[in-house]
């Protein structure tokens, strides 16, 4: 079915239709999402109240008690807008996959060269808040910059005591260290200070190894999980997309496992890992409070709407090409960023 270039319904519509990529951290700790008409985003941070309340005998006068602070923090998520090129000349050549006496239209080929467009355009600013999720989980913070973008600090201010990496004898690959013993110390500090028990663990696959390796795990660890009544195999993949880089390892004492491992291509053409070697994350999912926030469309055909995305399609007459954007202002954030912890531990 033919579309029209220039409507944004339809637009919209047909990507809505593509295949989107699953995301491992953001679906597990980022599972809430605001969009904001504003160029920045805005979240109050409310301070614990742990207070007990006061003793007093029935005929004195209660005495008024200072209500609970909050702190504003403000961001301006970084813009992305990717962009790509359909060349007509291009039409007129066999697609990858077509039959070689197919019957293909020029016209069915450019929707289909649009839609591609679209599922990658997509699929890079998904990898890019995949990208910042790992950056606050790991570090509580991150630093955006691109080619054409400064360096922006978005610190989530953290306690510096939930991000710790294991030197010398310390470290998980040395004799006798127990890092079940590590994690359940760890989970101690996040629920201390956060309220918070850090029940989802996700490893590197090098930490993880590690992990199981371990005595001290290998003699307590649930190889099966019981639900409902059935036995499930433990180390079952649960998802992630092409080449399933999430499994589920298995429950330990109060201690759900995942192995996680999925790259990307930086800037310069080179491969990374969105979780560094012989990295740790521990979270509570619903106490951390994730959201991905998406700031306005600085786009007048948007009319500066809240949108997580907006495609758009233009032509241009010398030289004739079509091109295809997606732009999308995303900011990832963690409401409680101290329900959440790392480590490197080798």
């Amino acid at each position: 079915m033919a579309i029209d270039y220039n409507s944004t319904a339809q637009l919209l519509g047909a990507f809505g239709v593509l295949d989107k990529a699953k995301p491992v951290l953001l679906n597990l700790f980022f599972t809430m999402e605001q969009v904001f008409d504003t160029e920045e985003v805005y979240f109050d941070k409310v301070q614990r109240a742990r207070r007990l309340a006061p003793f007093v005998v029935p005929t004195v006068e209660g005495k008024p008690q200072r209500s609970r602070g909050y702190t504003t923090m403000g961001f301006r998520p970084p813009y992305v807008k990717p962009l790509h090129m359909i060349e007509p000349q291009k039409m007129l050549k066999r697609r990858v996959g077509e039959q070689l006496l197919g019957n293909m239209t020029p016209t069915q080929r450019f929707e289909l060269a649009l839609y591609d467009n679209m599922l990658i355009e997509d699929d890079e600013i998904t990898r890019t808040e995949e990208w910042m999720a790992a950056q606050l989980l790991l570090n509580g913070a991150m630093t955006c910059q691109g080619e054409d973008h400064p360096p922006v600090l978005v610190d989530l201010n953290r306690n510096a005591a939930h991000t710790v990496a294991l030197t010398g004898a310390l470290r998980w690959n040395q004799t006798g260290v127990d890092p079940y013993q590590n994690m359940r110390t760890w989970a101690k500090t996040v629920q201390r200070n956060s309220g918070f028990h850090p029940g989802v663990v996700v490893f590197d696959p090098l930490a993880a190894d590690y992990f199981l390796n371990s005595p001290g795990v290998t003699r307590v660890m649930n190889t099966y999980r019981q639900t409902s009544g059935n036995v499930d195999l433990a180390g079952k993949v649960t998802g992630g997309g092409l080449g399933e880089e999430v499994k589920y390892l298995g429950s330990i004492g109060e201690f759900d496992c995942f192995q996680y491992q999925q790259l990307y291509t930086d800037a310069a053409g080179n491969v990374q890992q969105f979780m560094p070697d012989n990295t740790v994350i521990m979270g509570n999912t619903v106490g951390c409070q994730g959201i991905r926030t998406y700031g306005a469309i600085m786009d007048a055909d948007a009319g500066l709407a809240p949108l997580a995305r907006f495609p758009s399609v233009w032509k241009e007459k010398n030289p004739s090409a079509w091109f295809s954007m997606m732009q999308s202002a995303p900011l990832p954030l963690l409401g409680w960023v101290d329900a959440t912890f790392s480590a490197t531990v080798a």
